[in-house]
């Protein structure tokens, strides 16, 4: 236990005032020995006035802690003061549960409620408590119903404590990177494996190692899958809980034993664009729900646009292309090669309906690779990751997994525009452009929030303007009509006044070659 000093100057009924039961404490007051009980005071000179010690940490709630750090302007100071105390269990739980993405409570706001009065519960309790939210064991007004219950039966300290949380804002001034510096490992960091761009010298020297994998790239809703004890937990890419209202893949994961999987949602027969913003639509339905929100404009909208509701959540599958043990992803580090990862999640996934491995094949050649490719992008697909068989399991972008994938730029002349969704729904999100001969038609979309503002403002004169967009190549229809694959938003291009034609179109993608 450290002590803290009374230092002459200071505001003694100011300190009274925080570190006694029975409220301000005047000078000149006689307190008897037992009011004292929780302050304890040494003398350290010939008079009472100069300097005392006196032993505190134990008596600091968690709010006067908050405060201490608050207080505080330095990122240094701060992390010292949160090294006193990293003792203490309970602040540990309130700086977890406040932190963590992993947890979530499904609120938008504190409900009103009345400050305790008589006996209150302690903070142990609250924290106990909350677990019913985060486990969506209570969702809407009755959970509602049961914080409110949980504040009214706390101090006023604990109440705030108990909102910082449900709000996930400690509002102390520090990251969870800094917090984790003091308390290590105690904030998760969900760790992601990419792939470097393309190119073709790696992928060169990968082959000359040995046979690789070249699997399809996905392009739909990432999700990790925590599996325990038959337990289903599904995380966003950033470690997020990702929620639906029990879709039919759900059943075949439970009769998983403990893992990990690696896995983008998709939906079969529905095209990319369609699929992730229908996933998007039945994750944000089930938040909703969850907050205790009324979903049936949510419901209607989707049915309306796409297919009815419950349809959609069992047309939803799970497409994987690694596992790893529950030890391996809590602490990012896996040793096994990926053929023999490969082998695990061909294993667990066999004899499933909703459950599935991303297209693999195996390649020895440049030509393979650009084979596979060539035959992802005329099925209207992204294009292909090649991995190395031997690579380990590492959060990050290593060296012996990499994208193909042709980008090119293409001009294209401004013909309309679409408002968003959500919290888009106010701006224009994408555009409609064509070829200058009007024989290729698409939609970008990735606009970002300033341009969404600058073109919402300006559609009038924005109209017939050319505006470049990023693709992965051409793509054709049953009917022969062109389009591109993947179009992506870049930039308005105010110095050009004329769009590619078709055929300059199929030129530069002809040019834009990866071999």
């Amino acid at each position: 236990m450290e002590n803290s000093k009374f230092i002459k100057g200071f505001s003694y009924k100011a300190l009274c005032d925080i570190f006694t039961p029975n409220g301000i404490v005047s000078e000149g007051m006689i307190l008897t020995a037992k009011e004292w009980e929780d302050v304890l005071v040494f003398e350290v000179g010939n008079s009472f006035n100069e300097m005392f010690e006196i032993i505190i940490e134990n008596n600091m709630t968690i709010k006067q802690i908050f405060d201490e750090i608050a207080a505080e302007s330095g990122t240094n100071e701060k992390m010292n003061i949160l090294t006193k105390y990293k003792d203490n269990d309970v602040l540990v739980n309130v700086l977890y549960q406040a932190n963590s993405k992993r947890v979530k409570f499904y609120m938008k706001q504190i409900p009103e409620y009345t400050l305790c009065t008589g006996e209150c519960y302690n903070l142990d309790w609250a924290l106990i408590q909350l677990s019913l939210f985060s486990s969506r064991a209570m969702t809407g007004n009755v959970a509602i119903q049961h914080l409110k219950k949980i504040l009214e039966s706390l101090s006023i300290d604990d109440a705030y404590i108990i909102k910082r949380i449900i709000e996930k804002d400690c509002k102390i001034g520090m990251g969870t990177r800094n917090i984790n510096k003091v308390i290590p490992n105690l904030i998760e960091k969900t760790g992601y494996m990419g792939c470097k761009p393309y190119s073709k010298d790696l992928i060169t020297k990968l082959l000359a190692k040995g046979a690789c994998y070249s699997q399809e790239k996905m392009d739909g809703r990432y999700i990790n899958i925590v599996i325990k004890d038959h337990i289903i937990i599904n995380e966003s890419r950033q470690g997020e809980p990702t929620i639906m209202d029990n879709p039919a893949f759900m059943a075949e994961l439970a009769q998983l034993p403990d893992c990990v999987i690696n896995a983008e949602l998709t939906m079969a027969g529905v095209e990319r664009y369609e699929s992730n913003g229908i996933i998007s639509s039945l994750i944000s339905i089930a938040n909703k729900q969850a907050e205790g929100e009324d979903i049936t404009k949510s419901v209607n909208k989707l049915e309306t646009k796409h297919m009815p509701y419950r349809e959609a959540l069992n047309a939803v599958r799970v497409t994987a292309w690694d596992i790893l043990t529950l030890e391996e992803y809590a602490t990012r580090k896996c040793i096994r090669p990926y053929s023999e990862r490969l082998n695990a999640l061909r294993k667990a996934l066999q004899g499933f309906d909703m459950l599935s491995i991303v297209e693999t094949r195996e390649v020895t050649t440049v030509e393979e690779v650009m084979g596979h490719f060539e035959q992802m992008l005329k099925e209207n697909k992204e294009g292909t990751v090649v991995k190395s068989k031997d690579g380990v399991w590492k959060d990050g972008k290593p060296v012996y997994q990499t994208k193909v994938k042709r980008e090119i730029n293409i001009d294209l002349k401004i013909i309309g525009f679409n408002y968003g969704t959500g919290k888009n729904s106010s701006l224009i999100s994408s555009v409609n452009a064509e070829s200058e001969d009007g024989l290729l038609k698409t939609s970008p979309t990735g606009i970002n929030e300033d341009d969404m503002n600058y073109i919402t403002s300006h559609q009038d004169e924005l109209l017939n303007t050319i505006v470049e967009v990023k693709c992965s190549g051409l793509s054709q229809d049953n009917k022969g009509n062109f389009s591109l694959l993947h179009p992506v938003y870049k930039l308005l291009r105010n110095d050009k006044i004329i769009a590619n034609t078709l055929g300059e179109c199929i030129e530069i993608n002809k040019s834009c070659s990866l071999l």
